[in-house]
């Protein structure tokens, strides 16, 4: 199992693993984009964030990083995950987890030397608060973003 960042060169595994991940976020009041995204959606993104790829023979989860330097920074001046999910096939295999902890270590203390990290997630979506929780992240915010159907919590996790 290896942490690699995704190139141009990933765009099909990168958008097959994004499209699946987020499909089952579909049966739920929640909006986000990354369910409809189109390839060429898909590799907007990865041309404009840095998105790390986890990888067990094939990729089997995703997570970007939005920068506070870039297009769409988080709301709170430092480094901010997104699009962070692994493909169903996958799911319970405790990959996520690895991929969030090899980041976390490599990416975000090691490189970036960031004093913390941001995300956010809906939060009504059934599982998503608590796993966070469980990775060491506490809540911040919560605010009704435009466009929106859910409140998103923001979480803040200290490095």
């Amino acid at each position: 199992m290896s942490l690699r960042l995704l190139t141009k060169a990933d765009l099909e595994s990168y958008h097959f693993v994004l499209h699946h991940g987020y499909q089952q976020t579909k049966e739920f009041p929640i909006s986000f984009e990354a369910a409809d995204y189109s390839k060429e959606d898909s590799l907007k993104w990865l041309e404009a964030h840095p998105t790390y790829g986890w990888f067990d023979e094939e990729l089997t989860s995703v997570l970007s990083l939005r920068m506070p330097w870039g297009a769409e920074p988080g709301p709170y001046g430092v480094p901010h995950i997104g699009h962070f999910t692994t493909h169903p096939n996958y799911s319970g295999k405790g990959y996520g987890r690895q991929l969030y902890q090899q980041v976390e270590q490599e990416i975000l203390k090691k490189q970036l030397r960031t004093p913390f990290v941001t995300l956010g997630t809906a939060a009504s979506h059934p599982w998503l608060n608590e796993m966070y929780q469980r990775f060491g992240f506490h809540e911040i915010a919560r605010k009704q973003l435009t466009g929106k159907q859910h409140i998103t919590i923001y979480y803040q996790k200290d490095l």
